[in-house]
């Protein structure tokens, strides 16, 4: 008598969609979060890469006078672009021959700005990734940052 019933059940056809539905559904989802993931873990990388251009510039230039100068415009930079864990601390400052070798400019004077920053995940499967970027700029004052 079970199985006869069972065998009633598995012809029926009434909710195969929904079936169907439920076991595709969740590879879609995962797909869909999995590219979302990757893009905004690209676009983490564009931001920091053009707040480390800002911050070589204006350390090259002048505008940000000192070591704690260049540090704090870079942390600002960062947040207004979405990057709002930047520290100070994940900023170097490199001037002079180290800069020069750095650079691959062994001709002028450069400073050149390293940072590197956390990125977590947002979906549910745990991703930390250290993301870095690093920018050369020529020096246009007599003082370094």
């Amino acid at each position: 008598m079970i199985s006869l019933s069972v065998a009633r059940l598995w012809r029926r056809t009434e909710a195969t969609a929904a079936l169907e539905f439920a076991l595709a559904a969740v590879p879609l989802m995962l797909l869909i979060l999995g590219v979302i993931e990757v893009g905004l873990l690209f676009w983490s990388q564009q931001a920091l890469q053009g707040v480390a251009i800002d911050t070589a510039r204006c350390a090259g230039l002048g505008s940000c006078s000192s070591q704690s100068a260049v540090q704090s415009f870079a942390v600002t930079e960062a947040a207004s672009r979405g990057l709002n864990t930047l520290t100070n601390s994940a900023v170097t400052v490199t001037t002079g021959t180290a800069a020069e070798a750095l650079c691959g400019n062994t001709t002028a004077r450069v400073v050149n700005i390293s940072m590197s920053y956390q990125y977590n995940s947002i979906t549910f499967i745990p991703l930390t990734r250290n993301l870095t970027a690093t920018a050369c700029y020529p020096l246009a004052v007599d003082s370094t940052a």
